[in-house]
């Protein structure tokens, strides 16, 4: 049982209470590495009142979302149950369910009124203070970055030893199903102790040049160190600078399909425009014939495709076109085939497959928001790829959210400068490392 994963997860925002209920669940069984989840469907659905699909359900979004890794596929055996670590990183990186300053009761704007002479049982005067809490002790978030999240990305606290921890997991876990070799059995809390050792500076080689190294002893067959032993005797420093730099150039992630980064790529996509289409100078003819064929073996079909092109038929069998049907016909086919790129991400999410993308589009994440299934603001997106001649997403089927640009339709400019001024900015770093 992990009670620090359990108080981060409580304080979460995760989206619904099933799901903050099942998490909460998984962290009992985790110990404070957030290693050694293996319990079964069945067990953890009969012990959160959820029901087994929904349980299977919310395990597959933490794990597309990163919350979870996958240590051990099971059903190879019967009774053989998944196990799963938590990624102390993406816990880290979860918004909290109430911005701390919003207050106690959203007035005081103080995490919880002092505790003075005159007010000796703090809020109210109930023995026990506003929140059934002693008076005695107000206890710190079990991380800082829990309050000061919103400073997550600030370069000034980029090397704050509370974040140590997270970064030592992230070497550990490595990215697109990159783990550290022999990472599950070795010990995280020594490997901290090295990490803490080094300077700054050190400390960023030996995630910059991680990849490499552990391409480099897969080049040579050399079978690599430890994690604690890579950063206590330095071991990144014998990694050629340009290697690191070209993997870090090569390096991929994974792509959920309608996760965020898929929702980012996407939007630019459509946002660059469609390739050139042109509508055949014959079509009005092959439309004719295509309808010949189908009426011959179904009349109605046949009327349903030229009702589906909003094409008439006169009483004399004559085929009735619209006058704007050269222009529709254009903007369908723009829609249909215009955006290969976009197409390619709508199948990797129909077959629910996890893509992959180069490393500087995972700053594509942070500015892409979920958005409810159904709701007005999907509506509003649907409308507006109806509009601009775009291409909607497939069918979400059970997934109740679809990742789009933070700040609806409305906001897609802003969106579109901050997400190229990212994927440069990436690509830059990677050039000057």
């Amino acid at each position: 049982m992990s009670i620090a994963i359990m108080s981060q997860l409580f304080k979460a925002h995760l989206g619904s209470t099933g799901r903050k209920m099942l998490a909460v669940r998984l962290a009992d069984f985790a110990d404070d590495d957030g290693k050694g989840i293996w319990p079964t469907v069945g067990r953890l659905a009969q012990e959160t009142e959820l029901s087994v699909r929904t349980v299977q359900r919310i395990l597959a979004e933490f794990v597309d979302e990163g919350l979870l890794f996958v240590v051990r596929k099971g059903g190879s055996k019967p009774g053989e149950a998944t196990r799963y670590d938590f990624n102390m990183a993406a816990i880290a990186r979860l918004k909290p369910s109430k911005s701390p300053a919003d207050g106690c009761h959203g007035v005081t704007h103080d995490t919880m009124s002092p505790v003075t002479p005159a007010t000796a049982t703090g809020d109210t005067d109930d023995a026990d203070g506003c929140h059934g809490d002693t008076q005695t002790v107000i206890e710190p978030p079990i991380e800082p970055s829990e309050r000061e999240g919103a400073r997550e990305g600030d370069l000034k606290d980029w090397d704050d030893p509370a974040k140590f921890g997270q970064r030592v997991k992230a070497l550990e876990m490595g990215r697109a199903n990159n783990p550290w070799p022999g990472a599950i059995a070795s010990s995280t809390a020594w490997a901290l102790q090295q990490f803490e050792k080094l300077t700054p500076e050190e400390r960023r080689m030996a995630e910059e040049r991680r990849d490499a190294y552990l391409a480099e002893c897969k080049a040579q067959k050399v079978k690599n160190v430890a994690l604690g032993v890579y950063l206590r005797d330095r071991k990144f420093l014998d990694v050629s600078p340009l290697a690191a730099k070209a993997q870090a150039v090569s390096a991929k992630i994974p792509v959920a399909p309608f996760g965020p980064v898929w929702a980012g790529i996407r939007a630019l996509v459509l946002l660059d425009g469609p390739e050139p289409v042109e509508v055949p100078l014959d079509v009005r003819d092959r439309i004719r014939q295509t309808f010949e064929v189908m009426r011959r073996t179904s009349e109605a079909r046949a009327i349903a495709y030229l009702h589906g092109k909003g094409i008439g038929l006169g009483a004399d069998g004559e085929l009735i076109f619209p006058h704007d049907f050269d222009q529709a016909e254009l903007r369908r086919r723009v829609c249909e085939s215009g955006y290969p790129r976009a197409n390619d991400l709508h199948i990797q999410a129909k077959n629910r497959d996890r893509g992959v993308a180069e490393m500087r589009f995972e700053a594509l994440a942070d500015l892409c928001e979920p958005v409810p299934v159904g709701s007005d603001l999907f509506d509003e997106w649907r409308a507006h790829h109806e509009a601009a001649g775009w291409p909607f997403v497939p069918d979400p089927g059970q997934m109740p959210v679809v990742y789009f640009p933070k700040g609806g339709p409305e906001g897609l400019h802003q969106f579109e400068i901050a997400a190229r001024a990212a994927i440069r900015q990436r690509s830059d770093d990677h050039d000057a490392a």
